[in-house]
């Protein structure tokens, strides 16, 4: 669902003016995503949180299981069609954070992004396989120089990047005197950026990797699925 979710917002978004957010607003008043309570409220299936599209699923879960499953597939000599294309889709997903930092960066040399989160979800120190590794990894590539901050994960994140990357103490302070951020977790601290952007930094470029934030609350924002 994941993969799928994030192959209709980048059609979404080649197509043009067809937002992932609103598509996925959508999906919710299925009567098959959505139940109808007797106060009036609506309880949503927990399974909707599946179908956000953003820039790729990580952890020691889903993407082990799911590339054990294919490779299982294909010692039986079965083609594993639907799984070859998840993991494809999932590995190519944080590519379009880097495309959307492009579209207003000739060169991503000597440009200043925040990367911000690097655990693979929320609430968790864990960055086994988060794409904020190959965002990183890109960023350092194409000679970005680059800041990064995360709630919980910092210890873990410099085990796999090493002392090469610079670590912020807060997310003010990874924010300061950058050209752009990249949000990579869903942490709950980061629903701030809004009001810090605008008075920190307001001519800093949103990369919205989970879309998160209110577009319209930002001035210069770019996110999966827009």
């Amino acid at each position: 669902l994941i993969s799928f979710s994030n192959g209709l917002a980048n059609l979404g978004a080649a197509v043009g003016e067809i937002d992932t957010v609103d598509v996925s607003r959508g999906l919710r008043t299925s009567r098959y995503l959505s139940t109808p309570q007797p106060d009036g409220t609506t309880t949503v299936a927990p399974i909707v949180s599946f179908l956000l599209a953003g820039c790729g699923f990580g952890g020691s879960c889903l993407p082990k299981d799911v590339a054990a499953l294919h490779a299982e597939g294909r010692r039986r000599g079965l083609p594993m069609a639907v799984l070859d294309a998840v993991l494809r889709v999932n590995a190519e997903q944080p590519n379009e954070v880097i495309r959307r930092l492009e579209k207003h960066f000739p060169s991503l040399a000597g440009v200043r992004v925040a990367v911000l989160g690097l655990a693979f979800r929320p609430d968790t120190d864990d960055v086994r396989e988060s794409p904020a590794i190959p965002i990183v990894r890109a960023l350092e590539a194409r000679g970005a120089r680059i800041r990064a901050y995360d709630p919980a994960a910092a210890e873990n994140a410099r085990k796999v990047f090493g002392d090469g990357l610079e670590l912020a103490e807060s997310l003010e302070k990874a924010l300061d005197d950058c050209d752009a951020a990249v949000l990579v977790t869903r942490w709950a601290e980061f629903e701030a950026l809004p009001e810090l952007i605008a008075r920190l930094n307001p001519g800093l470029l949103l990369v919205d990797g989970r879309r998160m934030l209110p577009k319209e609350r930002i001035a210069r924002y770019e996110g999966i699925g827009t």
